[in-house]
């Protein structure tokens, strides 16, 4: 649960001053800092869920430090707003950066924070489908000690379970019996409640077919079950370190 909250903004524009006191009238601890390089070098040396709301007269050198400061002490970043304006490579850098993006200043302060404790990159809940007994035991050997782990054995039961339980994650075997891969990853992108949910295929078929096929479902990933046991575990680590949110 999110109890404090830090947040870099100009104070003087009207609409940013308006969505700090939105979070003031929250149970959280509000801290603000301006967008400058002297502020920003006043942030905590740890974890801590860091609210961005950008304009144009932000200077990109400091969103560039906020990132420094992202990798070396894990914050988990929300943007809000947008800067008209950037060079293409300073384009490409935002585009890349681990964090949720919200262009509109029209918020949801319940439902943003909300977001925000989901894509903490603290524990995660990940559903794992597979009709093979031993890949489930393996992965749940593999992967137990860092996720929560759901295991179910077949494309249908993944669809009711995801029906009645959240997760932040669906590991995917592509071939199984009567309801394959594709067919789940087709269901679960043709519900509104689960459209963005995020799926990466865990498959041992790695030739150059197989996997035109499945990028072409654009899954969230691909990860083939002959990778080692610690390649699997940190592919689905890097995973939530690095994934972009837009809302």
């Amino acid at each position: 649960m999110i109890n404090e909250l830090y947040i870099v903004g100009d104070q003087s524009r009207l609409v940013v001053k308006n969505i700090i006191n939105q979070f003031k009238e929250t149970d959280l601890t509000i801290k603000v800092f301006a967008p400058t390089n002297e502020d920003v070098d006043n942030l905590p040396n740890y974890s801590i869920h860091l609210l961005v709301l950008l304009s144009d007269n932000i200077d990109f050198m400091v969103i560039r430090k906020i990132v420094v400061y992202q990798k070396k002490y894990d914050y988990q970043l929300c943007f809000i707003g947008r800067i008209a304006k950037l060079a293409i490579e300073d384009d490409m850098f935002f585009k890349r950066i681990p964090s949720i993006k919200l262009e509109s200043y029209t918020i949801n302060t319940a439902e943003l924070l909300e977001l925000m404790e989901k894509n903490d990159t603290k524990r995660k809940h990940i559903l794992v489908v597979d009709d093979e007994p031993i890949i489930l035991r393996s992965i749940k050997l593999w992967l137990g000690d860092d996720f929560d782990l759901s295991l179910v054995n077949s494309g249908e039961t993944a669809i009711e379970f995801l029906d009645m339980h959240p997760v932040d994650l669906v590991l995917l075997d592509y071939k199984m019996p009567t309801m394959d891969g594709p067919s789940v990853l087709e269901a679960i992108r043709n519900d509104k409640r689960l459209a963005n949910l995020p799926v990466i295929f865990l498959t041992a078929n790695n030739d150059r077919q197989s996997v035109i096929n499945v990028m072409q479902l654009k899954p969230d990933g691909y990860i083939l079950k002959s990778k080692s046991p610690d390649e699997i575990k940190e592919a689905v680590i890097d995973f939530f370190k690095h994934r972009v949110i837009k809302v």
